[in-house]
């Protein structure tokens, strides 16, 4: 059965890249809709779906053609997690809010909310015959049907500060909440100035991200798990997934290096190889 919540909860803050002030508003969904944006500044609700996909600079964005809806997969991962199908996403502002820079603040408000399981709607979900690769650059993707829903993740980079990361994963909700959710974003202090230049990063800061430097990483109480960086993309995966705009069943991804643009190619393997 498909699952949506019982009453709306909402969040307001600043938005990490664009960084304006921008409000959402989470809404129980009736129907079989699956996962939307709806604001009045649009004449219809925006599918968070893989061919609405018009950017994944630095995050994954969704648009119809007039209307952009920025970094998106923050938002999108904690409804995942938590295994919500349908959801109205009112939005005022062009991207949600960056909160802490993770998922958790959007799971509470969603739990907060209450889940409702919806009996007479049939939930429909993504799973695998065989087993399937992908190669995109550096990263590189495997699915293959196992039991439940579990992730390999590796994050490796060439940073003495960083290294390499390695987190294994069995998704479920309770899990989610405390091994992933809480997994804040994450920037190269050399990074900044281009960043600014490009028009992203414009509401960044410790109150939202981690920021790693030469010598030092700086992050508001410390880092919250010693694999943050991997557990972060690890969020940042299920978000993108989740535009496939079906739950996952009876697989296990192992993913090396992901990136937005790269997570989006796999979804659509996925979905495209789904049966």
């Amino acid at each position: 059965m498909r699952t949506t919540i019982k009453s709306p909860a909402t969040i307001e803050g600043i938005g990490l890249h664009k960084g304006k002030p921008s409000r959402v508003t989470f809404l129980p969904a009736e129907g079989a809709t699956g996962l939307r944006f709806i604001s009045p500044a649009f004449a219809q609700s925006l599918p968070a779906r893989l061919d609405k996909v018009a950017g994944t600079a630095r995050g994954t964005n969704i648009s119809d053609g007039k209307n952009t809806i920025y970094t998106v997969e923050h938002l999108l991962s904690a409804a995942a997690g938590l295994g919500i199908d349908d959801l109205d996403i009112e939005i005022t502002g062009e991207e949600p809010p960056a909160a802490d820079g993770s998922a958790l603040p959007f799971a509470t408000a969603l739990l907060k909310a209450g889940l409702l399981e919806k009996p007479a709607q049939e939930r429909r979900s993504l799973s695998l015959s065989g087993r399937l690769e992908m190669a995109k650059g550096d990263s590189r993707y495997t699915a293959a049907p196992a039991p439940g829903v579990s992730f390999k993740l590796t994050y490796d980079y060439p940073h003495p500060l960083v290294g390499k990361q390695v987190i294994e994963f069995l998704l479920t909700p309770e899990e989610y909440l405390v091994r992933v959710a809480p997994a804040r974003t994450f920037g190269f202090s050399h990074e900044i100035e281009a960043l600014k230049a490009a028009g992203l990063a414009l509401g960044g800061s410790l109150e939202n991200a981690i920021v790693i430097g030469e010598k030092e990483i700086m992050a508001k109480g410390g880092l919250r798990f010693a694999d943050e960086f991997a557990r972060h993309k690890l969020l940042d995966l299920i978000g993108d997934l989740a535009l496939a705009g079906l739950p996952l069943k009876d697989i296990h991804i192992e993913a090396e290096r992901p990136g937005h643009a790269a997570n989006v190619n796999f979804a659509k393997l996925l979905l495209e190889k789904a049966i």
